[in-house]
């Protein structure tokens, strides 16, 4: 290879090269859509959260050490929940409430996510992830994907983090059983038949070993949940008809409210437990839902009480659908930054998001937070356990049933209200033995019906108060 020399003025432009292309890399450089930051790195950003002391630990303080002279003007979250009446449209007062503030970087769950990106008031990231080569690739499958569609096909926001959940069982148990080992992406109707095998050998309620525990869901909340895992919605996209009318509703129903006949399945609404089922952490219960603070509450459990001996346990993914089993209906954004359109200090605040949820606080969050970073290959175990569990599946794209019905005017709140009570009714009624499982689903199917129209006509009359 030919040796290339460079003068003194050669290497004065390879220096100042050099130097542009680092700060290219930091502040976006000439061909970003934003303007540089000052000179001596000085900005400000205005930013709501619920713990002014937490973001500053979490976020302010690991930003200031390449940022030193960006300030933090907190808002406190308080005063826009204290400002909430309960008639109010919480998606209207938000979009008020961020203007008022004249805030430049909002901290959003998934639903303000896409509500707030729906009203206009963010800024895209699209270009400027492109034209400032921001690294995107290493994100967990699927997450810039559903912040996307989220944002109408527009990325408005980056999440730092998501929420998973994964089946935990019980090792011991099974072995005791001679159950085989539930195994990462069962069908539902797997995960159910294995629970099906945990006969009691105590009749005592303190002493009866459960096939499946709900932790801190009711019936009707965990009967709808391994439905959408399933990939069976419970509303079609109009929100106009409840669509449980199938044979594949039909036999998730009756399975489902046999194993709570049977005591097979342990719901917490009706344990006694305040809404609370500790039998899988007490080691009662083969099988569980439950997100990370599930292992941590099982470290909490074995460092509580040292000496007493804790059974093995482990986890596989959530069920899934056959027909997508790479999805997962269980797993929502969480902390999704973004910058508003209205911004007066957009290169501060973009500098922000991107560090926020860039790859060295995912190694550094990825140790430390107990939350699931969105860069999950900086991300192995937590609580020193893998994390592949929660981690293997991508999100669902298929809306939950209150984005259905949010997007369709429907009250929310009435249907599931009122369903909630439809479904302990029916649950009841067969565990009572007044109606056989066939009988109690052929009578809620149009109790729910009932129950959707109602929420439509209040979802109507709502909106009508608002025009005038």
């Amino acid at each position: 290879m030919k040796k290339i020399h460079v003068g003194r003025h050669g290497k004065l432009l390879l220096i100042l090269s050099l130097v542009m292309t680092m700060l290219s890399a930091c502040t976006g450089g000439a061909k970003s859509e934003l303007p540089e930051l000052p000179e001596d790195g000085s900005g400000k950003i205005r930013v709501m959260h619920y713990s002014e002391q937490q973001f500053m630990s979490f976020y302010a303080v690991p930003f200031k050490v390449k940022y030193p002279n960006i300030e933090f003007e907190i808002v406190p979250a308080s005063e826009f929940y204290g400002s909430i009446d309960p008639n109010d449209n919480y998606t209207e007062k938000l979009i008020e409430f961020i203007k008022k503030k004249k805030l430049d970087v909002v901290l959003l769950d998934q639903k303000e996510y896409e509500q707030a990106a729906s009203q206009g008031i963010l800024y895209p990231l699209d270009s400027l992830v492109k034209d400032e080569n921001y690294p995107i690739d290493d994100f967990h499958p699927g997450v810039i994907e559903q912040l996307r569609q989220l944002g109408g096909n527009t990325l408005y926001g980056l999440a730092t983090a998501f929420q998973s959940s994964a089946l935990f069982y019980n090792v011991d148990l099974f072995k005791e059983y001679g159950v085989e080992l539930p195994r990462h992406k069962m069908s539902v109707t797997e995960v159910l038949e294995l629970a099906e095998r945990f006969e009691s050998k105590s009749q005592k309620d303190s002493d009866r070993i459960y096939g499946m525990n709900s932790t801190y869901m009711s019936g009707g909340h965990m009967l709808q949940t391994f439905a959408s895992m399933a990939g069976l919605q419970l509303v079609d996209p109009k929100a106009e008809k409840i669509l449980m009318d199938s044979e594949a509703w039909k036999s998730l129903f009756i399975q489902f409210v046999e194993l709570i006949k049977d005591k097979k399945w342990n719901i917490a609404a009706s344990n006694g437990y305040n809404n609370y089922d500790p039998s899988f952490t007490e080691g009662r219960s083969a099988m569980t839902i439950g997100h990370t603070w599930m292992m941590k509450q099982m470290k909490y459990a074995q460092d509580y009480d040292k000496d007493k001996k804790m059974f093995n346990w482990e986890m596989v993914t959530v069920p899934v659908n056959p027909a997508m089993p790479d999805e997962s209906s269980q797993i929502q954004m969480s902390n999704i930054f973004a910058m508003t359109k209205d911004s007066t200090n957009k290169r501060a605040a973009w500098e922000f998001i991107k560090f926020s949820a860039g790859i060295e606080m995912a190694k550094i969050r990825g140790k430390s937070s107990g939350e699931l970073t969105t860069r999950s290959k900086y991300q192995k175990d937590l609580y020193g356990k893998s994390v592949e569990a929660f981690t293997m599946l991508k999100p669902s794209t298929a809306p939950t049933v209150r984005e259905t019905m949010v997007k369709n005017n429907v009250s929310d709140i009435s249907f599931f209200g009122n369903a909630e009570k439809a479904f302990e009714e029916a649950f009841k009624s067969v565990v009572d033995e007044k109606k056989t499982a066939e009988q109690a689903y052929e009578e809620l199917v149009p109790e729910l019906q009932k129950h959707l129209d109602e929420a439509r006509r209040k979802g109507q009359e709502e909106q009508a108060k608002k025009k005038k």
